[in-house]
């Protein structure tokens, strides 16, 4: 039987990526538009690992996986948390005017907080974090380490 593979993102041609790439090496792809649905998703298909975009509607990632780690059903379900964030960063970096100031140094900032708090909790991070663009090859590697073939 074919290992379950949760992907929970609201852009569409992730979705369609990741689900053509997951299927191609064996696995059963599913997929949900955002956090709240994901959930949802995630107690109807049981699934062996879930990967979760960082940013979107509903329910970001990060309250989705703090979410996941308290349920009895999913506190031990692999988690590789997909992000956009670190490539847009990378940008506006690159494009600052000449100022001491990084632009998004906020959303740094707050994303550090968001680690942070939830290491506090105890709530222990996600199996890995992959930047956006995904390299296929890359993520099948890492899941095939979580949850085998």
């Amino acid at each position: 039987m074919a290992k379950k593979v949760l992907v929970i993102d609201d852009d569409t041609s992730v979705v369609k990526f990741l689900t053509l790439a997951l299927e191609e090496n064996g696995y059963e792809a599913f997929s949900a538009p955002d956090g709240k649905a994901g959930y949802e998703k995630a107690k109807l298909e049981k699934p062996d690992l879930m990967i979760l975009d960082v940013m979107m509607p509903k329910r970001t990632g990060f309250v989705l996986f703090k979410q996941l780690r308290k349920d009895e059903d999913f506190k031990d379900t692999p988690v590789i948390m997909v992000t956009g964030v670190a490539g847009s960063l990378s940008e506006q970096d690159e494009k600052k005017d000449g100022t001491f100031d990084a632009p998004y140094d906020e959303l740094r900032e707050s994303l550090r907080k968001t680690i942070q708090k939830m290491r506090e909790e105890g709530v222990v991070k996600p199996n890995m974090f992959v930047d956006k663009p995904i390299d296929p090859e890359d993520i099948i590697v890492k899941i095939k380490e979580l949850i085998g073939d």
